[in-house]
């Protein structure tokens, strides 16, 4: 039976790699990663198999730290390299193993640009832990909505912030300085929705709003709650991983506070 590392030994040679089996479920995969100055970093991956899924880590931390969320470094040293809720990295065939091998292979290359920035070097990556799943919810919301609104959320440019109105909790949403909507954070709903909707469409006569604009009211409320439950789930993260050390490559890790 070929197994999901059979399937990665076959292909690590079109990557300049080379893969050796134990006689249990992991390897050893030898990586050869080449930067853009040509440089190359010679990685020894340390590669263990359940079922079809692969997990990949360096043998010995030497390149990378052993741990460090900043660079999606788990806490028992295997890469983070997608997230299960939208992407399926799971080994069956030659294509998959593949897809896999250039996964990390991109990733390896990232942590290079890591290195000097000493930060994660673009904003295609998913948040820690269980935010992440709040994060695909704000994603699928503002998406709805139109592109100005995905286009902001992805480069962090949505801000959240609270306010009581008669000992009511409300949620303002803003695009940098800009005030865009509120919503009743009990009732999960936008608060006058009679104004124009945010999304800037128009009627045949007069602008839409938001009450009669698609389902934008819905996903303007859905949005709102996905960061503020995105933002809970961030924090309660980085609470969990306090009392862990920091590998101090990355100037804004929580960690260094």
């Amino acid at each position: 039976m070929t197994t999901a590392v059979d399937l990665i030994a076959l292909a690590a040679p079109d990557f300049g790699g080379a893969l050796t089996r134990s006689p249990d479920t992991s390897a050893i995969l030898d990586l050869p990663v080449k930067l853009v100055d040509g440089r190359i970093i010679p990685y020894k991956l340390l590669l263990k198999q359940k079922g079809d899924r692969v997990t990949a880590q360096e043998e010995t931390p030497q390149h990378l730290p052993p741990f460090c969320p900043e660079r999606h470094i788990n806490p028992d040293g295997t890469f983070c390299l997608y997230f299960t809720g939208t992407t399926c990295l799971n080994v069956i065939d030659e294509e998959s193993a593949r897809a896999w091998l250039e996964t990390v292979y991109r990733y390896l290359k990232l942590q290079e640009r890591v290195r000097l920035k000493r930060r994660w070097p673009n904003n295609d990556t998913w948040a820690h832990g269980d935010a992440a799943y709040h994060q695909r919810q704000a994603q699928a919301a503002a998406t709805a909505i139109n592109d100005r609104m995905l286009s902001a959320l992805t480069d962090g440019r949505l801000q959240l912030k609270f306010k009581r109105s008669k000992g009511r909790p409300i949620l303002d949403l803003w695009i940098d300085s800009t005030h865009i909507y509120s919503v009743w954070e009990l009732d999960k709903r936008v608060i006058n929705q009679k104004q124009r909707c945010f999304c800037g469409m128009s009627g045949l006569k007069v602008a839409k709003r938001v009450r009669r604009c698609a389902d934008h009211a819905k996903r303007a409320s859905e949005l709102v709650l996905a960061l503020r439950d995105w933002e809970d789930a961030e924090e309660l993260y980085w609470r969990a991983m306090q009392g862990k050390s920091c590998c101090g490559t990355c100037d804004s890790c929580p960690l260094r506070r």
